[in-house]
């Protein structure tokens, strides 16, 4: 008796399965776009992988006539309402936990997000080490729907992009720790749709480029960052490595030029003691010459010290010009403010979190860079010299 009773008692410990969810059972959303539609509704685009074969009926030999994604689109006034209408549309389960990329769609950047990702934070499923991303050029079906190179899945081919940091990297945590205040301006890194009959499968008319960024005051978009400008925001988030610098041979912009690459890179930003907020912004990294098009010999030490001074000139001009525009605009996503917070209480609290983006619009900074030559690569001299 004592025997049956204890295993009774151990009954509720044994695990079990009683909810699982079969995988053939499961549309796993990889990528989630979401746009503003007329009438003050929002535009939800799911990019949903497509079914494997073996879990498919009647399937065809190969993999001929299956689609690697499905693409669907539903307007609607909330995320919960839009997820049901889909699920009735769709014969298999939405699941959420798989997503690797939050689209949000240009129209709906500039006139302002308000609470439209809401049910990013509250639902379980998502997971805040995805990326987001702002589309330009066209609406997100449209990316979703484009051929991406050497990837089955635009998606993913994205990704792979950012994971090697030649772009903007902005991760979902990061964006909404940034909304959270009032002095820290979030960044949407853009992906660009452009009209490129030369790349991707035949016919197609768009081609997606990850370009500059978008930094936005409040929940809507402030100014606009190039490519070229982008490098700066690298720099100072710590991320300047692999960048290329390249500057002309002569003292004027002319056809020939030399090429680096960052092999090495850091920076330290200063807070200068005193009554008001000012900054010193130290760059160091080291160089690779990746092409040389000048007909001078880099063993000689006057031609050496003159290109890679011109580099830390280039660099120098693009810091102070970008920093410059993130000040007339008053908004300060890299970390400025927070030195302050951090630092200097006592000078945070007379500033005022509130009057920050007002404050530094006048804080002066001063840039300093410092550039090595690490290597010429697997020879000295160009060929004509």
């Amino acid at each position: 008796m004592r025997r049956v009773a204890a295993l009774l008692l151990l009954l509720p410990l044994l695990t079990g399965c009683w909810g699982r969810l079969e995988l053939a059972d499961l549309a796993l959303v990889i990528a989630l776009g979401v746009d503003l539609a007329d009438n003050g509704l929002y535009e939800f685009t799911f990019g949903i992988a497509g079914p494997p074969v073996s879990h498919m009926k009647n399937a065809p030999q190969g993999d001929a006539g299956i689609p690697s994604r499905i693409v669907v689109t539903q307007r609607g006034r909330s995320f919960a309402g839009v997820l049901r209408e889909i699920e009735l549309r769709l014969p298999r389960r939405i699941n959420l936990t798989h997503t690797l990329v939050v689209f949000i769609g240009e129209r709906l950047a500039e006139h302002g997000l308000g609470d439209a990702l809401d049910f990013v934070l509250r639902a379980p499923e998502f997971r805040l080490q995805g990326l987001i991303v702002m589309v330009r050029g066209g609406p997100v079906r449209t990316l979703l729907e484009t051929e991406p190179l050497m990837e089955n899945l635009q998606t993913k081919a994205l990704t792979e992009i950012a994971k090697a940091h030649i772009g903007l990297e902005v991760r979902l945590w990061e964006f909404f720790s940034a909304r959270a205040t009032t002095y820290r301006a979030p960044l949407l890194p853009v992906i660009e749709l452009m009209e490129s009959p030369d790349t991707g499968a035949k016919g197609q008319r768009y081609a997606a480029r990850l370009g500059g960024a978008a930094v936005l005051r409040g929940d809507r978009v402030a100014l606009y960052l190039d490519a070229r400008e982008v490098r700066a925001i690298k720099w100072l988030r710590g991320r300047g490595r692999d960048g290329v610098i390249t500057v002309p041979c002569g003292d004027e912009p002319g056809p020939e030029s030399v090429s680096f690459r960052v092999v090495q890179a850091g920076h330290r930003v200063r807070l200068h003691r005193g009554g008001k907020p000012a900054f010193a912004v130290a760059l160091r990294g080291r160089l690779r010459v990746t092409e040389m098009q000048c007909p001078r010999p880099l063993v000689e030490p006057q031609v050496h010290e003159q290109l890679v001074q011109r580099a830390e000139a280039e660099l120098r001009d693009l810091m102070e010009q970008v920093i410059a525009k993130l000040q007339e605009a008053g908004v300060d996503p890299v970390f400025f403010g927070e030195h302050v917070r951090a630092l200097r209480p006592g000078l945070w609290r007379t500033v005022g979190e509130e009057r920050w983006g007002e404050t530094w619009r006048e804080v002066p900074v001063t840039v300093s860079v410092d550039l090595r030559l690490h290597t010429t690569g697997l020879m000295r001299n160009p060929l004509r010299s």
